[in-house]
């Protein structure tokens, strides 16, 4: 066995490794970390999560000389298991010492098993299961695991959302008051009769995308360039195809979402705040296609 993973591997199986220690009082500080409102964001199904970057700073500036690795299955390989059975083993490590692995699935963008690997997702899931490892050893953000609500300072006053985080308004609840009974004909002599109830169309964002898309707003060098966008626009969002998108709120993050992937792209330089304005902007421009591309075609005529 000259394989320094599988050396590493009998050691743990062994027990052979020096325990990494974190103090009640530092495990506690993180757990009760009051800022951390702003850096978390959620998925396409509302689940919350928190920022890997913040978790990564947090872990640097509190604990500097620890940091995440994973248990290798051969020499610079760190997924174990089968197709729809992938695991990742992280543990946090300061070089001597480290903690026990935990075991992460690797999933896909809707919290499915991956079925098929690739550098993408491994490196995707890399970056959500170092965040849980770091949750689970420091502390730090570990309320959203154990689904208690995050401690707010001074009553945090509604912290500002990244553009792809709005939220989808909520139907309003069904009421179970029956409608009125009808009056008699002598009550309702000489008036007219309600218009019938016009059933209104379903959101075709389908259509909305591609036509957004073929006007190519952004610039690329074709249209299928442009489509090409929408369509990682909706991946972002955790969306396979357009037909998924159910309303213009969404259809809006899923403009954000392109011109948000466009700006990074272009290395643009543009702060949170000011980014977020813009595509406000943009969306107010919706939902028709030509109002959104033109909109979209001003945004990058400033920024070019």
């Amino acid at each position: 066995m000259n394989d320094p993973a599988q050396y590493a591997m009998m050691d743990r199986y062994n027990g052979v490794f020096n325990a990494l220690e974190i103090s009640a009082e530092a495990f506690r500080a993180a757990y009760d970390t009051p800022d951390i409102g702003p850096h978390i964001e959620k998925d396409y199904k509302g689940l919350s999560y928190l920022s890997w970057p913040f978790a990564y700073r947090y872990l640097k500036e509190h604990f500097p000389t620890i940091f995440v690795a994973f248990e290798e299955r051969s020499l610079g390989w760190p997924v174990f298991g089968e197709p729809g059975a992938y695991i990742l083993r992280p543990y946090l490590t300061d070089g001597c010492r480290r903690t026990p692995a935990l075991v992460f699935p690797l999933m896909d963008r809707k919290h499915g098993s991956l079925k098929e690997l690739d550098g993408r997702s491994i490196s995707d899931n890399i970056q959500r299961a170092s965040v849980k490892c770091i949750a689970t050893f420091t502390g730090l953000g570990l309320r959203l695991y154990a689904g208690e609500d995050i401690p707010k300072e001074d009553d945090q006053k509604g912290s500002a959302k990244l553009p792809l985080q709005q939220e989808t308004p909520k139907q309003a609840a069904r009421t179970s008051k029956a409608p009125a009974p009808a009056k008699e004909a002598a009550d309702t002599a000489g008036t007219e009769a309600p218009a019938p109830a016009i059933e209104a169309k379903p959101f075709d964002a389908k259509s909305l995308l591609t036509e957004l898309c073929t006007a190519n707003p952004l610039g690329y060098e074709s249209a299928q360039g442009s489509l090409a966008a929408g369509k990682a626009a909706l991946e972002t969002l955790g969306f396979v195809r357009a037909t998924e998108v159910k309303d213009e709120r969404t259809f809006g993050n899923v403009v954000s979402a392109m011109v948000t992937i466009w700006a990074k792209e272009q290395g643009l330089k543009i702060t949170k705040t000011d980014m977020s304005k813009e595509l406000d902007i943009i969306k107010a421009a919706g939902p028709s296609a030509d109002g959104l591309a033109m909109a979209i075609k001003d945004f990058v005529a400033k920024k070019q």
